[in-house]
């Protein structure tokens, strides 16, 4: 891999993110997302991300027919996954994820056929089956989606005594599994004072002084939910932490 492989790789993202996020004005995603393959802007979309990913393969290679042919199956691709998804009418935060990785996954692509990169593809199989990998993401998965349901289990005996006392839905699921996955990265990244903080933060948001007894009882399950998923997430984070330190 020369030194100019990763800076192709990095322009190549950067000339994406303009063409989405700078380039790109929010009535022209209505004006798709309503007129679909008539729109006028999805056109103008894809010639200027035809355009920037030329201006890059020409910047950073030297120049030929091939570099045109890269830049129009990248423009063209981003096209028809903006199409596709202005057709399914999706605007959630996951299929913006989705949207995404589909177009970054094209760059990427392109990037190996331009740069004869392809051994890299086999070293990523690779470390994506190595063991310490398989291990990290079998344990994210197990403090996101089972944690929350044996916690449920273990806060269900008081959830009747604060139903209904305001909350957003889902919220505490949300938020749980969002500090578990904080929990488990700090404990692997061997980061344990920040466990602390994060501790620290959840309980000025969410504990008052209040003394009514509404504000008591709610306050005292979220502190039963919060310590018995700080508890299990930490302890089965330093048995993934001491597994994977031995692998």
């Amino acid at each position: 891999m020369t030194i100019t492989e990763i800076p192709l790789l990095l322009l190549l993202v950067l000339a994406h993110l303009m063409g989405d996020f700078i380039l790109q004005k929010s009535d022209w995603i209505d004006e798709r997302y309503a007129k679909h393959w008539k729109s006028k802007r999805l056109y103008i979309h894809f010639i200027i991300h035809s355009f920037l990913t030329l201006v890059v393969l020409g910047f950073m290679m030297p120049s030929s027919w091939q570099l045109l042919g890269f830049a129009l199956i990248i423009g063209t691709t981003h096209f028809l996954i903006d199409l596709i998804k202005s057709y399914l009418n999706k605007t959630d935060i996951i299929w913006f994820v989705i949207d995404q990785l589909a177009h970054l996954l094209v760059i990427f692509f392109i990037w190996i056929m331009v740069s004869d990169q392809w051994i890299l593809l086999g070293h990523m199989a690779e470390l994506a089956l190595n063991e310490k990998t398989l291990l990290t993401i079998v344990a994210y998965f197990i403090v996101i989606w089972p944690f929350s349901i044996i916690i449920s289990f273990i806060c269900q005996r008081w959830a009747a005594e604060v139903t209904g006392m305001g909350s957003l839905s889902n919220a505490g699921r949300i938020i749980g599994q969002i500090e578990r996955f904080l929990i488990l990265t700090f404990i692997i990244a061997g980061q344990f004072t920040a466990i602390g903080f994060l501790l620290a933060a959840k309980s000025i948001l969410r504990f008052g002084d209040s003394k009514e007894i509404n504000h008591r009882k709610i306050n005292e399950y979220i502190l039963i939910g919060t310590m018995t998923s700080f508890s299990i997430t930490i302890a089965f984070g330093l048995f993934i932490k001491m597994l994977i330190d031995r692998l």
